[in-house]
């Protein structure tokens, strides 16, 4: 988990910067350098910082530019550490949750997918279907759930079919609710799935690097 204390601090920068609303608050500041850290190549923050304002690139103040930058470069150390640490778990216990905590875990949600997108041909490359000749990709499958879950739109899984069929044999009316509230269920092993492929892939990048530089 990264420092709640620095993702706050960072939320009030960006607060100095613009209004609420025309930012990541901090649970979307949470889920995005969450992903913003497991994904294997390093990305450079001028391809990222303006996501921290939904794309935008408001006009700051040099004051401003140097309190933002300082909490961004703390929160990014945070988060490579806890990386490091084996300490990305996903962040929430959904038995413990109340509506409020719903609320934050789909602010979460956004903010890593908004990371995820930064690399989506990566997440959505299959790689692991084309190694084990599946037809269907899990990590492919795993962002598609969290898509679906954060823009309310089934019509992004391939395997829609499959998890209506499901619920019927459980004598379950699959409407649209049952079907979302069946997919929330899913997410920490969605997580789960694309922070181990992450790791894996980062690995391979290095032994990759390794034996460059050993050439």
């Amino acid at each position: 988990m990264i420092d709640k204390k620095l993702l706050h601090k960072l939320d009030v920068e960006l607060s100095n910067c613009v209004p609420t609303d025309e930012h990541l608050n901090q649970d979307g500041l949470s889920g995005f350098f969450y992903a913003l850290a497991i994904t294997p190549a390093i990305i450079d923050p001028a391809d990222w910082m303006a996501e921290l304002f939904f794309g935008e690139r408001p006009e700051l103040t040099g004051k401003q530019s140097k309190d933002l930058k300082k909490a961004v470069t703390a929160v990014v150390k945070a988060s490579n550490k806890a990386l490091f640490k084996n300490e990305l778990k996903f962040p929430y216990n959904f038995s413990a949750l109340d509506d409020a905590g719903f609320d934050q875990l789909w602010y979460w949600s956004a903010g890593f997918l908004q990371g995820l997108r930064l690399r989506l041909a990566f997440w959505r490359s299959g790689i692991i279907a084309k190694e084990t000749n599946q037809a269907s990709d899990v990590v492919s499958n795993s962002v598609d759930i969290i898509v679906a879950l954060v823009e309310g739109d089934l019509s992004v899984l391939k395997n829609i079919d499959q998890l209506k069929s499901q619920l019927q044999l459980a004598g379950k009316e699959p409407t649209d609710e049952l079907l979302m509230a069946t997919l929330l269920q899913t997410l920490p092993e969605a997580y789960e799935c694309i922070r181990l492929f992450a790791a894996q892939m980062s690995e391979r990048l290095l032994a990759r690097q390794e034996i460059a530089e050993s050439a």
